[in-house]
């Protein structure tokens, strides 16, 4: 993949070239300070699964149980686990798929990461992206979208990867900086009657219809140094969808530039999707990983990190976490003063609980971590 993978994304690999071709200092740009507000409310962070292999995507079922999806790493392939009682001291942990293929090195790895659930008993339903695509992998298994039922069979039903590999190839002028083709599925998002997948390597959403096919609802636009790289997509109380981006050469180098657009997929452009209305509902963020609406209403967003000098200071990065109240976007609250790693997902619980998968990549063990006040 052209777009690697620090949280299935690549952010080593973009430090090395940044900072051996571009020279940090000349890229360092003062643009002035944005509209947003920010402030923190300090949580108290605690562990509640640790000794974790590259935790990614989070998704709560109805009933309350956590769902983690791992990456894995050199040791361990990727896998889907089940915490039955996350608010515990001691939760009960179960694993429910294993062995999944992986893809990376030098403590950055690809596997599975989005995932969602959607119905319960009987008619449960966990649905989960793999990273990447077979063009670029060589494994049919990287970039398929898997279902997951109430017994733990695993069904695939559609590459994504590989259709948005094709899609790229043949619409290589809408990302000048010659990253297409390209494909890294990275959310999915399951709702009555609609299944979205986010694809952080193409930069569209896309819908996978219940025949299995596969349509572009939306392509988001580049940035000024590089693409947008969309990575997370999460539901609102309007119906509308909100897509958060990474914007990570752009957030390095000149200030603060990840986004969360605001589109509703019924006004989908399907012949041009890069002219799908849309609009910027927050901006001036940090890298985001992951994103949730919490029962309160509330937009969360985990941030990969914080710290404006991570360039010379990569073993600091502050992940933080983000609340954005729904009715005011330009309203930025940091949840822990960046007292955690490269942060993945973010999921919000019954009781507006917040949980962030932390220390996703680069480090020896990742964890899910409980924040309160």
């Amino acid at each position: 993949m052209k777009k690697a993978n620090i949280l299935a994304l690549a952010l080593r690999p973009a430090i090395r070239v940044t900072k051996s071709h571009l020279g940090a200092a000349i890229f360092v740009i003062v643009l002035g300070v944005g509209l947003a507000a920010s402030a923190t409310a300090q949580s108290t962070v605690t562990q509640v699964v640790g000794g974790l292999h590259s935790p990614r995507g989070l998704a709560f079922a109805p009933g309350s149980q956590l769902f983690v999806a791992q990456s894995g790493d050199d040791t361990v392939g990727g896998s889907i686990i089940e915490i039955l009682n996350p608010t515990d001291s001691h939760p009960v942990v179960r694993t429910l798929v294993s062995g999944l293929p992986v893809i990376g090195a030098e403590g950055e790895f690809g596997s599975v990461d989005g995932i969602s659930v959607f119905g319960n008993g009987v008619n449960f339903g966990l649905y989960a992206i793999m990273a990447a695509d077979p063009q670029q992998t060589g494994d049919p298994a990287f970039g398929n979208l898997l279902k997951i039922d109430y017994r733990n069979r695993v069904q695939t039903l559609v590459n994504v990867g590989s259709f948005d590999y094709e899609w790229t190839d043949d619409h290589q002028w809408l990302v000048p900086f010659g990253d297409f083709p390209d494909a890294n599925p990275y959310d999915v998002l399951v709702v009555p009657g609609h299944i979205y997948v986010v694809d952080a390597g193409a930069n569209t959403l896309n819908e996978v219809m219940p025949d299995g096919s596969i349509r572009v609802l939306a392509f988001f636009p580049n940035e000024t140094l590089a693409d947008s790289t969309p990575v997370c997509a999460c539901q609102g109380s309007d119906g509308f969808l909100y897509v958060g981006t990474l914007a990570l050469v752009d957030s390095l180098f000149i200030e603060p530039s990840a986004k969360v657009y605001r589109l509703n997929p019924a006004d989908a452009n399907l012949e041009e999707p890069w002219n799908t209305p849309m609009t910027v509902w927050a901006s001036g963020l940090w890298p985001i990983n992951g994103c949730a609406f919490g029962p309160d209403g509330n937009f969360y967003a985990s941030q990969l990190f914080t710290n404006p000098d991570l360039l010379n200071d990569f073993d600091h990065p502050e992940g933080d976490v983000v609340k954005i109240p729904f009715n005011s976007p330009s309203t930025h609250t940091f949840l822990t003063g960046g007292a955690l790693s490269f942060t993945g997902d973010v999921a919000v619980g019954p009781n507006n609980v917040v949980y962030v998968s932390d220390g996703t990549a680069f480090v020896p063990e990742g964890r899910v971590v409980r924040l309160s006040r």
